[in-house]
């Protein structure tokens, strides 16, 4: 594995701690147990890394590249936001265009909501989810979901259920675990590091990964690639028709 390779991973296994769901599970000892992660506490006393917030940023350009290119898109939800970052940046670019950031975690959702209002952000808004059934019907003309897949274990229903919130004519961009994610992993977290183990149990054991074939027959659509590092980190676009 090269020193790319070794950087992108680091980031992939760092940005996960970004998102969102309610079905998390880890392996707690050598019996398979399944306990929620607690995104609330951990964004009570986490903060994003300087790692992620730059990568976010880098991902802020390109989404912009991609909003002047679509001028239809006027309205963008990320399902998993954090601390949203990248939805900071997007909304200072466009101030015309309405964001909205959904996570879990009602302590990042708060935080968030009182950081915009500071900076006069009017049209950024933040409201608590989760996937893989989300509970806002509020349809949108882009859907974004980074970094948060890994943690959702019905995950066919959530890119489903997330297809379902972008408007006809609009675009669905999000990451996943795939068999590359999964062999990465199994490579680079060290055996005795049990806090990475439970962390990425589902992409660990196999329980999550998608592929485009996959993602083809969940959403009726085949994806584009959107962006990749790596063949263990791809974003992808989906066009609804």
């Amino acid at each position: 594995m090269d020193k790319n390779d070794k950087e992108n991973l680091k980031y992939a296994v760092e940005s996960v701690k970004l998102h969102i769901t309610s079905d998390f599970i880890v392996v707690v000892a050598k019996r398979r147990r399944y306990v929620p992660l607690d995104w609330n506490r951990y964004w009570t006393t986490t903060d994003e890394s300087e790692e992620a917030r730059k990568f976010a940023v880098k991902m802020a350009d390109m989404i912009s590249d991609f909003i002047r290119d679509k001028i239809s898109i006027n309205s963008v939800a990320d399902y998993g936001c954090g601390p949203a970052t990248l939805l900071f940046v997007l909304a200072k670019r466009f101030p015309h265009k309405e964001f909205y950031g959904f996570d879990i975690a009602g302590s990042v959702i708060k935080e968030n909501t009182e950081r915009a209002l500071q900076l006069n952000l009017q049209n950024l808004h933040f409201e608590q989810d989760s996937l893989p059934n989300p509970c806002k019907k509020r349809k949108f003309d882009l859907v974004m979901c980074f970094a948060t897949l890994h943690y959702v274990k019905e995950i066919k229903v959530a890119i489903r259920n997330l297809f379902e919130l972008v408007n006809p004519n609009g675009y669905l961009i999000f990451n996943y675990p795939n068999v590359f994610t999964r062999a990465a992993y199994r490579r680079d977290i060290k055996p005795n590091n049990d806090h990475m183990k439970r962390r990425f149990a589902l992409v660990l054991a196999g329980k999550n990964l998608l592929s485009f074939e996959k993602i083809r027959e969940t959403i009726g659509v085949r994806p584009r690639k959107f962006y990749s590092s790596t063949k263990a980190n791809i974003y992808v676009l989906i066009h609804k028709a």
